[in-house]
């Protein structure tokens, strides 16, 4: 077809339409408007139908339903991870610091060698010493032993040497007795003999010469008598002299055999007993000097380098900006946790816990409770104690000193538990509850009386059912309906609110 033919024949399509034109216009109305009408209606019936059951949807979507099962009952408290015992390192007396042999972080073992004083004016003192002592100690053995044998038998020897000096004196007496006793008898014949020559010579029998020969005799005889005597009492005096010295040499040999005194070897020991006490200061002044670890732990902080004076140190703080000593030393961590009143009679000694830090919260540590406080704490009213626990694994290694943790204790199991969360549970007035919707959704308090909590959730012993709806929280409206002012503050009851979501939830309930 040409683009002529195509003009013609549009009046040929257009006549007929004009022919008809009003009463297709009536009629198209009259079905446009039943259309409209009906879809009109569908529209609102639908709105109503499914507006209705979306207004249904999202407050269900805000509630939840009361579970009933198996449940861990935990015990949930906050705590923080320090060291079982801190210290400052120091020396027991004022010096200088020769070397330092740790590094902060470190750890050490106990009896480990952390550093060394100058030890230059105790090395003198120390030989002196242990001269002394050893003299002291080997003149009290010498003494506890006794003389040797060499010096008993020499001792023995000298005291048969004098018995027989006193021997040869009483047979030098014996001799010089008999001696004597020979004298007097030439004596007495000689003076007679000299009598006789003198009766003779006066009466002219024989020469005057005889006579004088005659007592010249007897004069000799005599002095021979005297000089005698003189001897005789010479060997007596030796005699006597030889006793007494073998009197004294007998005693100075029962001496050599029988040893020292008593009191002499107990003074001895004593002597050697004081200069060991000297020797033993000296080095225990010496050991100072070499600074050991007390215990197992790790090195928090360093005070000094080698070279500084350090000093005893009175303080066990160890948060002092500056300080005297030389290192702080820390031991094993643990775990301490703040556990209420009510919940302190739950816990017990070796009962394990899981430990959850704010620094890593998807890791959970064990430990084991190693100590109950006998005496509480009280806070702002509030009274709590506090649980120790020995980290176990390798909690020691990741956790720090100074971390925040929470501390959850399982002290029981309920097979058949009723819970519902806690975030859903309010307190009104002092009374526990919760809210649970009515039949158009709105909220309806309602009292229940709780049991223990299980960390996110609370059993409930009653005021409740299985399968009940309860809300996790409130709108706006809701809020202000049930007396909760800005910022989910109740009026004329305990408790609040916080925004959770797209509502807000109330929270407040504590037990």
């Amino acid at each position: 077809m040409t683009m002529q033919d195509s003009k013609s024949s549009l009046p040929l399509v257009s006549k007929p339409m004009k022919a008809g034109g009003a009463k297709f216009s009536q009629k198209g109305k009259v079905w446009i408007g039943a259309t409209v009408a009906l879809a009109l209606a569908a529209t609102a019936g639908g709105y109503f139908f499914f507006g209705q059951n979306k207004v249904e949807a999202d407050w269900k979507k805000n509630t939840v339903q009361v579970k009933r099962g198996p449940a861990d009952i935990k015990v949930v408290a906050t705590g923080i991870i320090r060291p079982e015992r801190e210290v400052k390192i120091s020396p027991k007396t004022t010096g200088l610091l020769k070397e330092l042999l740790v590094r902060q972080g470190e750890r050490v073992k106990t009896g480990q060698l952390l550093a060394r004083m100058d030890d230059s004016n105790l090395v003198g003192q120390a030989e002196s010493a242990k001269g002394a002592y050893l003299a002291a100690l080997d003149n009290y053995e010498k003494m506890k032993a006794g003389n040797r044998p060499q010096e008993v038998a020499a001792s023995f020897y000298q005291e048969q040497k004098a018995r027989q000096g006193v021997n040869n004196s009483e047979r030098n007496i014996s001799r010089l007795k008999a001696q004597m006793e020979a004298i007097r008898a030439t004596l007495a014949r000689d003076e007679q003999f000299a009598l006789t020559q003198a009766f003779l010579a006066n009466n002219g029998a024989i020469s005057d010469q005889d006579r004088i020969n005659a007592q010249t005799q007897a004069r000799v005889s005599r002095s021979n008598l005297l000089a005698a005597e003189s001897e005789l009492a010479q060997a007596q005096m030796a005699k006597s002299q030889s006793e007494t010295d073998l009197s004294t040499i007998q005693q100075q040999n029962n001496m050599m055999k029988s040893g020292f005194r008593r009191e002499d070897i107990a003074a001895a020991q004593h002597s050697a007993s004081q200069a060991k006490g000297n020797l033993t200061q000296i080095e225990s002044l010496m050991r100072d000097t070499r600074i050991l670890a007390p215990f197992d732990g790790i090195i928090t902080q360093k005070y000094a380098d080698a070279g500084a004076i350090v000093t005893p140190t009175t303080s066990s703080s160890t948060t002092s900006a500056t300080s005297s000593s030389i290192v702080a030393l820390a031991g094993r961590l643990e775990m301490v946790a703040q556990v209420s009143e009510a919940n302190i009679t739950k816990i017990k000694v070796g009962q394990e816990v899981e430990i959850t830090a704010t620094a890593s919260p998807d890791k959970v540590f064990h430990g084991r409770v190693t100590q109950i406080a006998p005496a509480a704490i009280v806070t702002t009213n509030v009274t709590t104690f506090e649980v120790h626990a020995a980290l176990l694994e390798h909690a020691e290694e990741e956790l720090l000193a100074g971390m925040n943790v929470s501390a959850s204790f399982n002290v029981g199991h309920e097979d058949n538990a009723l819970t519902v969360p806690a975030v859903c549970v309010v307190s009104r007035k002092g009374q526990a509850g919760v809210f649970v919707p009515d039949a158009k959704g709105e909220p309806q308090f309602k009292e229940i009386k709780t049991g223990a909590s299980l960390g996110r959730t609370v059993i409930v012993l009653s005021g409740l059912k299985e399968g009940d709806l309860v809300l996790k929280g409130l709108n706006k409206n809701q809020l202000g309906a049930e007396g909760y002012g800005a910022g989910g503050q109740a009026r004329g009851g305990r408790g609040g609110a916080g925004a959770a979501g797209g509502g807000v939830s109330t929270r407040g309930f504590g037990r």
